[in-house]
């Protein structure tokens, strides 16, 4: 396990800059916090991703689920086919001389 010293003297001098501590007090928790923090470290790379395995599960049912999905057969309702005229007049406008008409 490594620790930052740098980082931890950086921290002991800012504690110290305070005020606050003497210089064996802010090294002592200066040191203290770099434990935490590897500590923690540590145990959030042991940790397990519930949520990502949980969503990987429901995929999965998802997909077993609809294997055999056909999506349903589109009606000759679906097909539009209105001439250009409907919405263009003689001199290429859209409705209202416009020239964009939304296609």
């Amino acid at each position: 396990m490594k620790y930052d010293l740098s980082d931890i003297m950086k921290k002991a001098h800012n504690f110290y800059r305070t005020g606050k501590y003497t210089w064996s007090e802010s090294l002592r928790k200066s040191w203290k916090m770099a434990k935490f923090s590897v500590r923690t470290k540590a145990e959030i790379a042991g940790m397990v991703d519930y949520k990502a395995a949980d969503n990987k599960a429901f995929a999965n049912k998802l997909r077993k689920e609809n294997e055999g999905y056909k999506p349903a057969e589109r009606s000759a309702y679906d097909k539009f086919t209105a001439p250009a005229s409907a919405y263009y007049t003689n001199n290429n406008r859209g409705r209202f001389g416009s020239c964009f008409v939304g296609d």
